[in-house]
């Protein structure tokens, strides 16, 4: 799934709320945990940047990629705006989350704000797995986010309305689910109300996206058939495991620090 149209044009505006350097802190401290010495990151789904700008802040070495090529637009117009943070502390590269190779390895993998959840099969969340596996140094930390299956099933996802505003427009979002729990998915329908404060002139825009929410047990069946080890789920912003009632929660694995043909009865030593 890649962002485009009205979505990623006013995707900054909508989440210019959204707290980037506390969780920026957050998914620091779960790697560093891991492993302490955490320099190099690769930001799977990195959308605008923002979270890359916040973890080049406090001194990593980011690649941030996304498929969108509106989002990596918007991604490196902060990078240039950002007179805190040298342009050579992050890289924009375009790539899917299910098949980017790096030139070089990294010692953290993220992928945050729900990218995971537009992995809709099975087979689509192996290959972005054994994806960030592959671009992991031995011993690295694989770190993602989601929709938690119980807090979904719990609460179902119902009718949203949000507005937002600058200088020069006003937009009205009106998010309308469709669930289909026997496939654990959520078909979004998006409405958009843009009024142009200025011209005084409206336009409305429709987008669609379908969703999958996940439960732990079956992402830590994935991320150990892929080789990973040490799995862990939080509810988000927390450091307990996530509850029946947890719409977001984020797991954690480390790759072994060595995984001869891992999946065939060999294990890290």
């Amino acid at each position: 799934m890649s962002f485009s149209g009205k979505h990623a044009e006013y995707y900054d505006l909508f989440y210019r709320d959204k707290p980037y350097r506390e969780e920026a802190d957050y998914v620091l401290g779960l790697i560093k945990a891991r492993r302490p010495g955490v320099r190099e990151i690769l930001d799977l789904g990195c959308g605008t940047g923002l979270r890359c700008l916040e973890l080049a802040r406090r001194g990593y070495q980011l690649c941030g990629v996304d498929q969108s090529s509106a989002m990596l637009a918007a991604a490196r117009q902060h990078l240039a705006a950002a007179r805190d943070i040298l342009s050579a502390d992050i890289e924009f590269l375009t790539g899917d989350i299910t098949t980017f190779r790096a030139a070089s390895s990294y010692d953290a993998v993220i992928s945050l704000f729900h990218v995971f959840c537009y992995l809709t099969t099975e087979a689509a969340l192996k290959q972005a797995i054994d994806c960030s596996f592959a671009n992991l140094n031995a011993g690295g930390v694989f770190l993602f986010d989601y929709w938690h299956g119980p807090g979904v099933l719990k609460d179902p996802p119902a009718r949203r309305t949000k507005a937002a505003e600058n200088v020069t427009l006003e937009i009205i979002r009106t998010s309308i689910p469709q669930h289909l729990p026997d496939q654990h998915l959520v078909k979004l329908s998006v409405a958009l109300n843009v009024i142009e404060k200025h011209a005084g002139t409206s336009y409305a825009a429709e987008e669609a996206y379908t969703l999958r929410y996940w439960f732990p047990d079956e992402l830590e069946r994935a991320l150990q058939n892929s080789g990973f080890k040490n799995v862990q789920h939080y509810a988000w912003m927390t450091q307990s495991a996530p509850g029946p009632e947890a719409w977001q929660a984020c797991t954690i694995a480390v790759k072994p620090t060595s995984s001869i043909s891992f999946g065939k009865g060999n294990s890290d030593s």
